[in-house]
């Protein structure tokens, strides 16, 4: 599935699920509080994720017995990071493979 068709599937999610935020309204300078609310979550997110990783390097677990929480962690800041780009009109796909050529020339001076 294209990238493109997950953020529509996350998009008709969001807009049927609006609970105590509006998860389909467009980030605009009037209501930047929505961005930081999601930035604030997908941030959230990540610590869980590094929270578990920290636990793997130090030993606590395996990295196969916290693979599935790993999984789930990393998918919620792909989810949160889906929802910012919807809100605000920014194609993920297209500025990815613009920013995968970009960095193909900024590393390729770095090769070893």
């Amino acid at each position: 599935m294209e990238l493109k068709r997950l953020m529509r599937l996350q998009a008709e999610f969001d807009k049927d699920h609006p609970r105590f935020c509006d998860w389909s309204v467009k980030i605009t300078d009037r209501n930047l509080e929505v961005l930081q609310f999601l930035m604030v979550c997908m941030i959230g997110e990540l610590g869980e994720f590094a929270n578990t990783v920290k636990k793997v390097i130090r030993g606590d677990f395996s990295l196969a017995s916290r693979r599935k929480e790993i999984e789930e962690e990393i998918t919620d800041v792909f989810i949160y990071l889906v929802k910012i780009c919807n809100q605000m009109d920014i194609d993920l796909e297209v500025n990815f493979l613009k920013k995968l050529e970009k960095n193909k020339g900024r590393f390729k001076e770095r090769r070893v």
